[in-house]
């Protein structure tokens, strides 16, 4: 192979990794922050009580958020 393409390669590899690293890190503080700002309790909602309008909609904000994500 060529060396500049393995070089092309290794960066699209990093930039991948760097964009999945910064998505789950969104995810998780969308997670926190959705969490934190309503009083039930999700957690238990979606496992306990089996609300799944709670989990359509948690679902549909990281859809939402991988949108934006893609975007930037």
């Amino acid at each position: 192979m060529n060396k500049d393409l393995i070089i092309t390669y290794g960066l699209n590899f990093a930039y991948t990794l760097l964009r999945a690293i910064i998505y789950a890190s969104c995810c998780f503080l969308a997670w926190r922050a959705f969490d934190w700002m309503d009083r039930v309790d999700i957690r238990k909602e979606i496992t306990e009580n089996r609300n799944w309008g709670w989990a359509i909609m948690i679902s549909a904000i990281f859809i939402g958020l991988a949108y934006v994500i893609g975007q930037i």
